[in-house]
């Protein structure tokens, strides 16, 4: 145990309840302000999940869901909110400077909110996450809940992706036309709802079996280290949200 945490690097060797306050800190920060702020803070979570060795593959990600989400809303927003001043038109369609200005909004947020979504799921061990907070005294079955929530979709994902290796080796085509896909897909659907029913199942079977909800105190397989510079990050960090909580009242304050 002690030679993986010596391999996590940047947030990852942090504690998994500081990582989810500064995952907080970012997600807050940038619907507080302007887009200028937000594409400062997605910058800053860019370049923490390089250092902590998930660039790539946070940077693919968010290319391939966020940005293309905003993409869509910033294009649907611009075209059919009304207003006076058009910027360009072209046929049925014309770009408003108000409707640009509820996408740029818009679109920040969702960049920035998503943007610490994807952050957090790439950079907290959610079994790490768990544990620290059943310490804190969060009980054991919000935990499990949370848990398996997290994980579900990577569990599906999986259990599908041997469903269908299971059919290409049986000959049925599945790489082919998205109609092709389509019929290899449905039929794939019930296996797998049948496939989550039974580990439900199994799983309360074991959890059952290992005292789970016994009313003692419960034994521990991993101790998540408290350092003290995780505490000294998260008073600072709560101390950001705070100062930053308090700046936006004051600017609406003033602008008012």
């Amino acid at each position: 145990m002690k030679n993986m945490e010596n391999k996590r690097k940047g947030i990852k060797s942090w504690n998994p309840l500081t990582s989810l306050y500064l995952i907080i800190v970012l997600a807050v920060v940038s619907i507080l302000f302007d887009f200028r702020i937000t594409l400062l803070t997605v910058a800053l979570m860019i370049v923490l999940a390089a250092v902590s060795g998930e660039g790539a593959s946070f940077t693919k990600l968010w290319l391939k869901s966020l940005v293309l989400v905003c993409v869509i809303c910033f294009a649907l927003q611009s075209l059919f909110i009304p207003g006076e001043d058009v910027l360009w038109s072209f046929w049925i369609f014309a770009v408003k400077r108000e409707g640009v200005q509820k996408a740029v909004v818009l679109c920040s947020r969702i960049l920035g909110v998503g943007s610490a979504i994807l952050l957090g799921g790439k950079l907290i061990d959610m079994k790490h996450l768990t544990a620290v907070l059943e310490e804190r005294g969060m009980s054991p079955a919000a935990t499990y809940v949370l848990l398996s929530t997290a994980n579900i979709i990577p569990q599906m994902s999986k259990k599908m992706s041997a469903i269908l290796d299971a059919q290409r080796s049986r000959g049925i085509e599945t790489d082919s036309s998205l109609l092709v896909r389509a019929k290899a897909f449905f039929p794939s659907v019930g296996p797998l709802l049948l496939n989550a029913l039974v580990s439900a199942e199994e799983r309360a079977i074991t959890l059952e079996a290992r005292a789970f909800s016994a009313p003692c105190r419960k034994t521990k397989l991993r101790e998540i280290a408290d350092t003290p510079r995780d505490k000294a990050l998260r008073a600072a960090l709560i101390s950001i949200l705070v100062l930053a909580i308090g700046g936006r009242i004051a600017l609406w304050i003033a602008l008012k």
